[in-house]
């Protein structure tokens, strides 16, 4: 695994730029060279954000959909007092917000989907009618919303941030020649086919995918992808040789 850079196998990072160090960092040690390759920015939501603080704290419990979600909300919440209950996706959540709240937050070991947030005991033991805060961009999926609302909470939302589409370097195809790709959400991959130009379309559907939701696979089947690979964690993107 210790081949020089330029003889590596190349692999995109399509997922926001500000969480594709450590992926970058964790591939690299792979076999990897990692080449960062968002189609999209975050742009914050800054009206939602001055509000944000206090819908934080008249909620019993917090849900936070994704890093991204807490790279641009955290900042402006002030956690002192340990409340309220705090809930993420994922394992990739909790790390980045345990930078900003170091007491206990809840997530599923198993999963990361809102259908494994609802499966959490948490839920369970909440008063009726209690107000759950969602912290997510605007236009997110509404399966945990609706279902919580279903079982009585009281249900608000912070969309705090915008995703905005954004052209990657295309020009990568030319100067590293990527083999796969590492992605995280069926909106990249939507935004990642809906950008690229007529003559990287083919190479773009012939990488190899690695990716760790069924519903990622699909929105990349019915993009026209061709080699699809489910993970559970990052270290399990081996290259081609490896296998």
């Amino acid at each position: 695994m210790n081949r020089p850079s330029e003889h590596r196998p190349a692999i995109l990072i399509v997922r926001p730029p500000s969480q594709a160090s450590a992926d970058a960092a964790t591939l690299e040690a792979q076999g990897w060279r990692a080449v960062p390759f968002s189609p999209m920015q975050i742009e914050p939501d800054h009206e939602a954000l001055r509000h944000l603080n206090r819908q934080f704290h008249n909620a019993d419990a917090v849900f936070w959909v994704s890093p991204s979600a807490v790279e641009t909300a955290a900042p402006h919440i002030d956690f002192s007092d340990g409340l309220p209950i705090q809930i993420t996706v994922g394992q990739g959540s909790r790390k980045a917000l345990a930078k900003f709240y170091p007491h206990n937050i809840i997530c599923p070991e198993e999963g990361n989907d809102s259908e494994a947030v609802l499966a959490l005991p948490v839920w369970n033991t909440l008063k009726p009618g209690a107000e759950i805060l969602i912290v997510r961009g605007h236009g997110g999926r509404d399966f945990l919303r609706n279902a919580l609302i279903q079982r009585g909470f009281q249900v608000r939302l912070a969309e705090a941030y915008f995703r905005r589409p954004y052209p990657p370097d295309w020009s990568v195809w030319e100067t590293v020649e990527p083999q796969a790709a590492y992605i995280t959400s069926a909106e990249m991959v939507d935004l990642l086919f809906r950008q690229v130009p007529d003559r990287f379309a083919q190479p773009l559907r012939t990488l190899l995918y690695f990716t760790h939701h069924p519903r990622i696979a699909e929105a990349l089947r019915k993009a026209g992808a061709r080699h699809i690979r489910m993970i559970g964690r990052t270290d399990e993107c081996v290259t081609r040789s490896d296998e």
